[in-house]
């Protein structure tokens, strides 16, 4: 279904609000359904420090000093207390200001049963819980058996542990103010930023829907969001490259359809003149039947230049590391070039060795020569030299043609790319060479590059491996292929 502003928006406002929904139910199960147990809790944990505070308060001072500062610190909990000696004497009442202090209305009998629970117990701490009759609140006593300075004593201190019911009462109700205001914040807010998210989100899902029909003047716009300005800028990007394809493939189609059409023509041209014209005349039908043997071969290299490009460029192919001697390699290429009129200087160190793909380098300077020799200037002269860079040595082709012009050099790996956009077809040329020479490189880890001079020539560069102890010469796969 087609995303609109309004549906999404809607969505992302109803998400919202069961989040903040989810959110105030576990306030409500924190600040109210829990909040009691969590009180009761509380308060016995109180209990239990404060009787620890006394047991330190006794071994620094008298039961007269430990009393006043008992007094203040259960005060300030609302809680009570009492010592007794280990005889169960009453030494000092805590706090017993308290009306409803359940230690005041303790009989003796009772007070005496406490400190045996308190002694007999392994951590010397008896707890119990009650309702306190006076004012029908759960109140807790806790009794610990002491021993400080080699005296002993027994602390009591109770208290309440239940909320009072005004307070859960007002707890509720406030909770209910609350959760009533955060909700309609809550919707209010949701709702605008559902729409100032969507709006773009759909703006630009509506732009890549017409660039998915076809649509290549589509433009993404992105605001208010970084991410989603980066997204716009990342989309616009893939549509520059799409157009950029699109024109490519145009062209490839458009020029590979003239190159195979002219060919084509050809053949059947002097096909029907052998049939019709020259089928008696030996010579003029070794004539006519050259210039067909001519095309086909031109076709069949169109045809296994661009199935070299395909392949190198889907990565099928498997590449031979050897070291060779880097001198007879060249001397090899430029040997094929021996039936031109064509001078070349080569400047190479004999000795050296490189580790490469013999054959498949061995295509590279092939078809940086065969380009040179289409622009060697009046001169006549093909210079390749070398000189080390590092653990590489980089391969130079120079011719001093009509050279390349600044605004032309980032193109002319382009398949078919035309200077000057009328595209001529040559008679041993594909078209493809300097395509595949930059596959070659790209898929062989070699860097190629281009410098020239308008009227003065150029120089086509690529780099190969020194020969060291590290690299292996064995044959490795690429990507799955052989």
């Amino acid at each position: 279904m087609k995303p609109t502003t309004k549906n999404m928006a809607f969505r992302i406002w109803f998400y919202f609000l069961v989040f903040t929904t989810l959110l105030l139910s576990i306030l409500w199960l924190l600040q109210i359904t829990f909040v009691e147990s969590y009180y009761e809790r509380n308060r016995v944990q109180t209990i239990d420090n404060q009787i620890s505070e006394i047991e330190v308060l006794l071994s620094k001072g008298s039961i007269d000093t430990t009393r006043d500062a008992a007094n203040k610190l259960l005060s300030y909990d609302n809680l009570c207390g009492a010592i007794y000696n280990g005889f169960g004497t009453n030494l000092a009442n805590l706090n017993d200001v308290k009306s409803n202090c359940f230690l005041k209305e303790l009989p003796q009998a009772t007070i005496n049963e406490y400190m045996i629970m308190a002694y007999e117990s392994p951590s010397g701490v008896m707890s119990i819980p009650f309702v306190d009759d006076t004012n029908l609140q759960e109140t807790h006593l806790v009794g610990k058996y002491s021993k400080v300075n080699d005296n002993v004593y027994y602390i009591f201190v109770s208290g309440s542990v239940q909320l009072a019911d005004v307070t859960v009462h007002v707890l509720k109700k406030q909770f209910t103010l609350i959760a009533l205001s955060i909700f309609s914040i809550a919707t209010i807010v949701t709702l605008i930023l559902a729409r100032k998210l969507s709006f773009p989100i759909v703006r630009i899902t509506e732009s890549a829907n017409r660039l998915a029909m076809g649509d290549l003047t589509v433009n993404f716009e992105g605001e208010d969001y970084t991410e989603i300005k980066a997204l716009s800028k990342t989309l616009n990007y893939a549509t520059q490259e799409f157009k950029k394809t699109d024109e490519l493939r145009r062209d490839l189609v458009a020029n590979v359809s003239h190159d195979i059409k002219t060919p084509l023509t050809m053949i059947r041209a002097y096909a029907e003149m052998v049939q019709d014209l020259s089928g008696d005349d030996p010579e003029m039908r070794a004539k006519h039947l050259g210039v067909i043997l001519d095309e086909t071969e031109h076709l069949e290299n169109l045809v296994t230049d661009m199935l070299t490009l395909s392949k190198y460029e889907a990565n099928a192919f498997e590449i031979r590391l050897s070291a060779f001697n880097l001198q007879k390699h060249i001397e090899k290429t430029v040997s094929l070039f021996s039936g031109m009129d064509v001078d070349f200087v080569v400047n190479v160190k004999p000795k050296v060795k490189v580790v490469a793909d013999e054959v498949k380098m061995g295509q590279v300077l092939y078809n940086f020569v065969n380009n040179a020799t289409k622009y060697v200037g009046d001169d006549n002269i093909i210079e390749i030299n070398t000189h080390e860079v590092g653990e590489e040595i980089v391969v130079s082709v120079t011719d001093h043609g009509i050279g390349i012009a600044d605004e032309i050099l980032e193109h002319i790996w382009d398949r078919y790319y035309k200077i000057d956009k009328n595209h001529k077809r040559t008679v041993k040329s594909s078209g493809l060479g300097l395509s595949i020479v930059k596959a070659i490189c790209d898929a062989t880890g070699s860097k190629c590059w281009v410098e020239s001079t308008v009227g003065e020539g150029s120089t086509f560069f690529y780099t190969l491996k020194l020969e060291t102890p590290s690299i292996t010469h064995q044959p490795y796969e690429r990507d799955g292929f052989f």
